[in-house]
């Protein structure tokens, strides 16, 4: 499959819905806090952010987070097998633990893999996802290379429940309650599952590898010394079959926050989170257990200038230790200030920020950002922007023994370090319709990789990342749509090879229609291209079809339905892995 198709696949979604006539108009931007750490439109801010709301979640009836997020540009997906199976995320093209991901603002990625449990999280208890592309380490610090990702927990208006089934045994159930200052979500899940391996696969067994989840979130805020004090809670536990074995992750965050009220020139906030996980893994060879936890704690205060400018500055701190059973332990802090000036004049915009980390094992980093925005016209933008961004080492690559004296961590590691630029164009040619085009290169130095006659981690590796992304939105009353064309060249400097399992070409299409009786029904066709996967392995490029759609039956009752898959497609997702088939799932949801 070639660029020629995908481009054929998004001028189809384009031209089915822009033919499309309708007197009702585009409804505005969403709100998002994640790209300066302050509330701004997307179409304001000068980064390329999108958000996931509650609407959208509950219209895709996805099974997971990772269904969301596989439909959005400069996002990869990479799962071995069903539901529960350990997944990659990649952020245009940059390695799957080059992204920050934030759980009602708690950093929740493991310090001892530096990855986070995707396949943890039920989107029952989720109420938004906003998702800010490219390096933000001038205000996050550590991580934030490929970009960031905040998921906000939900707190439903009143109660509701829902309950359904589907093809592998996939039982669901979710219910909620919630008030004005207080909210709880819970959610279920079981799934017998299919073989995620094939015969290709490392120790191929064919019996099903199973899934089942726990989760749980709850949160509430009150008016406090003429402010407003709010706190969060998210616990999940998961457990999934493999072919060697089984394992258990269990996963939990929690954050209280104090928030200035909106009086004078200075608003501050100051707040206290902390996030721990375990995951134990049972084989036929051995059982390991790891635990990590991190303690962070930040203070942000801004202030308005006057002419369209504010000033941001914060301190934040995080401690995290972990160990691996008869393995390794660690324990390091980090403390960073940062601090950010943004504003307006007539048709110019422009940021800037600056940050300072000081980690407890390498020293000092410094990174910083710069970006610049005109307006023309009511109808085009155009913006640029640079960065520069690191990682730092995770506990694994500092301390593992190994196995038998190879892949041993190294404790004299070197962090990551990144620089980007990204070129940016809006148009909004009719209060209906949307283009956003987007233009980037980014080149990361000091690659850990396990090299050299021992496969010890060291700082080897450099890489180039180039692409382009291409979005289309269109609402008019009862109809919405939403394109994506993302082009990219993820290349190893020192190799020449493509970095692994990131396709170069990737396009996207949904539609839906809302019934005036609150129904909808909508389809989703996404296309991955080729991919290089681990041993030399190509994988091929693929199409999918999804249907979904809901149907209300009175006093608060709906009806919906989901078909993935519906050309039942047989495709590896990754060397040696299953997908799901053709499948089906029912469900029958509540709200009072």
């Amino acid at each position: 499959m070639n660029f020629r198709y995908l481009t054929g696949l998004a001028a189809a979604g384009l031209i089915s819905v822009s033919t499309i006539v309708s007197a009702d108009s585009w409804d505005g931007e969403p709100i998002v806090v994640t790209a300066s750490r302050s509330p701004a439109a997307t179409g304001d801010s000068l980064t390329r952010s999108s958000v996931i709301d509650r609407d959208a979640i509950e219209a895709s009836q996805a099974g997971d987070l990772l269904e969301l997020l596989r439909l959005e540009a400069g996002i990869d997906v990479a799962r071995g097998g069903g539901p529960g199976s350990q997944t990659a995320v990649f952020m245009r093209g940059s390695n799957s633990n080059h992204v920050l991901v934030l759980i009602d603002g708690v950093r929740v990625s493991a310090a001892g893999t530096g990855a986070f449990a995707w396949e943890n999280l039920d989107p029952a208890i989720i109420e938004r996802v906003e998702i800010v592309r490219g390096p933000r380490a001038a205000r996050y610090g550590s991580d934030a290379i490929g970009g960031v990702i905040q998921i906000f927990t939900r707190r439903p208006d009143g109660a509701q429940f829902r309950v359904g089934y589907g093809r592998y045994d996939d039982r669901r159930a979710s219910a909620g309650w919630g008030t004005r200052n207080f909210g709880l979500s819970v959610a279920m899940r079981r799934f017998d599952g299919f073989s995620a391996q094939n015969e290709n696969g490392f120790a191929f067994d064919p019996d099903d590898d199973g899934f089942d989840n726990d989760s749980l979130a709850l949160g509430g805020e009150l008016g406090l010394a003429g402010g407003t004090w709010s706190w969060n809670a998210r616990a999940s536990d998961g457990q999934v079959e493999f072919d060697q074995g089984v394992s258990d992750m269990r996963n939990y965050s929690a954050r209280t926050e104090y928030r200035s009220a909106l009086s004078g020139p200075w608003q501050w906030q100051a707040s206290i989170g902390l996030h721990r996980d375990r995951l134990e893994t049972e084989t036929a060879f051995s059982d390991s257990e790891t635990v990590t936890r991190r303690l962070q704690t930040g203070i942000q205060a801004e202030r308005a200038l006057g002419n369209n400018q504010l000033w941001l500055l914060g301190v934040d701190a995080w401690r995290e230790s972990g160990y691996s059973a008869d393995s390794w332990s660690g324990d390091r802090y980090n403390i960073g200030a940062w601090t950010g000036l943004e504003g307006r004049h007539n048709s110019f915009d422009w940021e800037m920020s600056l940050r300072v980390d000081e980690d407890e094992l390498f020293g000092s980093a410094t990174t910083g950002s710069l970006a610049g925005g005109w307006r023309p016209s009511e109808d085009w933008r155009l913006f640029a922007r640079f960065g520069r961004a690191f990682r730092a080492p995770n506990f694994n690559q500092l301390y593992s023994p190994g196995f038998g004296g190879l892949f041993a961590g190294n404790p004299d590691l070197d962090p990551e370090t990144a620089q980007s630029g990204e070129l940016g164009l809006d148009w909004t040619p009719t209060d209906r319709q949307q283009f956003d085009l987007s233009l980037f290169e980014q080149r990361i130095d000091d690659l850990i990789d396990f090299s050299g006659p021992d496969f010890q981690a060291i700082n080897i590796n450099r890489a180039r990342i180039r692409g382009a992304e291409l979005v289309h939105r269109f609402n008019a009353g009862q109809w919405h749509s939403q394109t994506s064309l993302t082009w990219q060249d993820p290349e190893n400097r020192d190799s020449g090879d493509r970095l692994l399992r990131r396709p170069e070409e990737k396009a996207h299409t949904t539609l839906d229609y809302r019934f005036d009786n609150g129904g909808w029904a909508g389809l989703e066709v996404s296309y991955t291209g080729e991919r290089a996967d681990v041993g030399g392995v190509e994988l091929e490029d693929f199409t999918l079809v999804n249907l979904r759609a809901g149907w209300p039956l009175g006093t608060g009752f709906r009806i919906e339905g989901r078909i993935d898959n519906l050309t039942d497609r047989d495709y590896e997702p990754l060397a040696g892995f299953n997908a799901p088939g053709r499948s089906l799932f029912v469900a029958l949801s509540w709200q009072d």
